[in-house]
């Protein structure tokens, strides 16, 4: 017996006879040339903004060696209404291999008290006794946490008192808990146990809001003279790389770029597929044209034949 009764009402709906109303692509030439054309000039025209936009975005980076303190000068054109970011980037550290990746444990960085959770250094249980009271696991132990910077626009100090960036950070955060977060910086540490994807990673390590900048009172109409303080040491890289940076809606300066040529880029192969397609359709119509022509050739040549046939035969 069946799912339904042979005289089942549901039995003979078009659902069950699969005979349900759809939709058929439509694969004409001039439609889907009339398509690509649209993507074609969109693109074209949004992949060249967003390469100039991303021109008068900031970027700087410059080389701090590690277990030294530098200093650097530099004449940087800055936008006031946009926050300065200021990253640290570690190079050639894979923070992407499973086995860092996975050296944390849940539940004590989501607990109110480390200690009760009773874990060692390496996520493994212990005793009251010895538990550890900070995160465990490799991920928090390579942070970078011994850096200092300051910076000075035109010889006065900015106060880099931000720690967030962007916006998803703080939904992110839901997920430390109360004994996390009274770690010093835990917003900076919160970033760095957040793996990167590739063998550079970059972290934020503070910003200064639009606020921050224009309480400067200095002239950014044209490029001011910014001056670095980089010192600290990080025991498992021989350097960092320092960003200074602004972004814009899409990103950072080399995001919002490489967005513009990927825009770019498909707009071309769109307008290219235009092209194809209108040679098909012109191509089609040429051959459907001499088609036809050969069929009535074709048509005349027999009543012609059938034509002499009877004189013929009469003869």
């Amino acid at each position: 017996m069946g799912l339904l009764s042979i005289d089942s009402k549901l039995a003979n709906t078009p659902f069950f006879q699969q005979n349900m109303k759809h939709c058929i692509p439509s694969y004409h030439p001039l439609i889907l040339s009339s398509v690509f054309s649209i993507l074609g000039i969109a693109f074209c025209i949004f992949g060249p903004i967003l390469m100039s936009q991303s021109k008068s975005l900031l970027y700087f980076k410059t080389k701090h060696e590690n277990d030294q303190t530098e200093s650097v000068s530099v004449s940087l054109k800055i936008d006031p209404n946009k926050p300065l970011a200021l990253y640290y980037q570690v190079p050639d550290f894979y923070q992407n291999i499973r086995s860092y990746v996975q050296s944390f444990n849940l539940t004590q960085l989501a607990s109110d008290s480390f200690t009760k959770i009773a874990l060692d250094e390496t996520c493994s249980s212990t005793s009251a006794a010895n538990a550890v009271n900070f995160p465990c696991g490799l991920i928090y132990k390579t942070r970078v946490d011994k850096d200092q910077y300051t910076i000075k626009i035109d010889n006065k100090p900015v106060s880099m008192t931000a720690d967030i960036i962007r916006k998803s950070d703080i939904k992110q955060n839901n997920f430390f808990g109360k004994a996390f977060k009274q770690l010093p910086n835990w917003q900076r540490t919160a970033d760095w146990m957040r793996p990167g994807p590739f063998k550079d990673i970059q972290k934020t390590f503070s910003a200064a809001s639009k606020n921050e900048l224009k309480q400067l009172n200095v002239d950014f109409k044209n490029n001011v003279t910014v001056d670095f303080t980089m010192s600290g040491k990080h025991d498992y890289s021989p350097f960092r790389n320092v960003i200074l940076a602004q972004a814009g809606i899409f990103g950072n300066k080399h995001e919002t770029k490489a967005l513009g040529i990927i825009s770019l880029a498909f707009g071309v192969v769109c307008i290219a597929c235009v092209l194809l397609y209108f040679g098909a359709f012109v191509a089609s119509k040429t051959m459907e044209t001499q088609a036809e022509k050969k069929v009535r050739g074709w048509k005349l040549t027999e009543m012609k034949v059938t034509r002499t046939e009877p004189t013929e035969n009469r003869q």
